[in-house]
């Protein structure tokens, strides 16, 4: 039986471990510290260590938090912006501010009735072996292969000023810095804790690409449309009625957005959060459920914006940034093993990392990546909402190798076919059984997200390369044939 379109179910909020910067500076420094720490800095130190591990590890979410990183929170706030502006440019202005700063982009932005855009941008280290104590190398730039624009339109913007654009580059690049800084370092503390020496040497050998995401709302997409017709087309008048809430009403913030309480561990037993909970639907998302392929995604703590559907919807002007609606970020986490859907609720100014199945294989499975997606509000078509993330990968050529493989990834497996047999046989309890919800309409959630997640068990081969995986991975996800085709 498939889960309902519109079935809602409750989710209960996540809090992940957060470290501090300082934190992982010292521990991922190479070098000796003067004077050296004492006994109690030691012991504190190994309780962080093991902590982040188990956050990574097999008991935890596959992710964690890191605070107070400098510069970062004056960073964000400078590169978000940009996100819906570049998403609401008519193509002909939009493709000259990308080619002017670098960028390109791996959606097709022709498609106006798409839900996301993003802006991205290919890196790597140019690292040099005799200079180890260094841990961030010079940033240069690769060849970036994206989709083309198409032929562009007529702009609808009478007056565009390419200078409001003028940071972006250098912005984008200091950010993506940054954060693949943070990856680094957390790759480092990874080796040392599990005495393994891939992860730390793969993110140096290989390549990141940073992406400025806008998550679209439906008053963006009918912005889009209208900036994107020429000038010899009809302007056909939007309806308000069209949308939920009502135009008037959409300048106004009416929820009370609270402050947020402090974090927590994830698997903490004294914080309660039954009561805590999310609604969430299977239809309402804006990315699908899916494993990143990479070693680490890092990821800024997201903003949100209202818009409101002015007389002329061919300027995007009218909008406000906000809080999130429901006090959490809106990435959504399936943990296979408590059969469980997690809402992620991080500080503002903080950066997310999460484990990708590369990073599984290289380890033997010591660490863990996490299905999820990005969801969006059940009943506020005019939310929108904007990311940084960078994805640190291997070399293309790096050779794959799992020792754990078959028994460290048997868990979707298993689930994945206990969903196909519940499905072909019709009987419902056969599912139930293996489940820890009460509710029928998460069981019947959680099988079609499963139905559509191809295991990591036919989507790789021991010796594989990351260039062969990469390419199985995205091949079985969204070909033609593949589980999440748009076809």
């Amino acid at each position: 039986m498939e889960a309902s379109a519109t079935a809602e179910v409750a989710a209960e909020i996540l809090e992940p471990l957060e470290l501090r910067f300082s934190d992982l500076l010292l521990l991922s420094s190479a070098a000796p510290s003067h004077p050296p720490p004492s006994p109690a800095e030691l012991a504190r130190l190994e309780s962080i260590s093991a902590a982040a591990m188990q956050a990574l590890g097999s008991s935890g979410p596959g992710l964690l938090a890191i605070t107070e990183v400098p510069k970062a929170p004056d960073l964000r706030r400078l590169i978000l912006p940009f996100a819906r502006k570049l998403a609401l440019l008519g193509r002909k202005d939009r493709a000259r501010v990308l080619k002017e700063h670098g960028l390109g982009s791996d959606v097709p932005l022709k498609n106006l009735d798409r839900n996301v855009s993003s802006f991205a941008l290919q890196l790597k280290y140019a690292h040099n072996l005799n200079s180890e104590s260094s841990s961030i190398r010079s940033l240069c730039t690769e060849e970036n292969h994206y989709y083309a624009e198409g032929n562009p339109v007529e702009d609808s913007f009478e007056k565009f000023d390419d200078k409001e654009f003028k940071i972006l580059g250098s912005t984008f690049k200091e950010l993506s810095l940054c954060m693949m800084e943070l990856g680094l370092r957390l790759a480092q503390i990874c080796d040392k804790a599990i005495d393994c020496r891939e992860l730390k040497q793969s993110i140096m050998d290989g390549s990141a690409k940073g992406r400025l995401i806008h998550y679209h709302s439906t008053i963006d997409n009918i912005i889009l449309k209208e900036t994107n017709r020429t000038k010899k087309g009809s302007k056909k008048k939007v309806e308000p009625a069209t949308l939920d809430p009502s135009p008037s009403d959409e300048c106004t913030i009416s929820r009370d957005f609270h402050e947020k309480t402090s974090v927590t561990h994830w698997y903490s037993e004294s914080r309660s959060v039954k009561d805590r909970t999310s609604q969430i639907t299977l239809s309402n998302l804006w990315q699908q459920w899916h494993y990143d392929y990479g070693i680490f995604t890092v990821l800024t703590s997201p903003s949100f914006m209202f818009s409101c559907l002015a007389e002329d919807c061919s300027h995007i002007s009218c909008c406000r940034e906000c809080s999130s609606p429901d006090e959490h970020t809106y990435l959504q986490l399936f943990d296979i093993k408590k059969n469980k859907i997690f809402v992620v609720r991080s500080p503002a100014d903080s950066f997310i990392i999460q484990v990708g199945e590369a990073a599984n294989i290289l380890t033997s499975g010591k660490l863990q990546s996490t299905l999820h997606s990005v969801g969006r509000t059940v009943d506020m078509d005019n939310l929108s909402r904007q990311t940084f993330v960078v994805f640190l990968q291997p070399a293309w050529s790096k050779i794959l190798s799992y020792s754990g493989y078959p028994e460290e990834t048997s868990n979707h497996d298993k689930l994945v076919l206990r969903t196909e047999m519940t499905t072909s046989s019709k009987k419902e309890d056969a599912f139930l059984r293996y489940s820890t919800s009460d509710s029928k309409d998460s069981h019947q959630l959680m099988q079609e997200i499963l139905r559509k997640i191809p295991p990591l068990s036919i989507r790789f081969r021991d010796g594989m390369t990351f260039a062969e995986f990469s390419h199985e991975t995205t091949k079985q996800y969204y070909s033609s044939s593949g589980t999440q085709s748009m076809r």
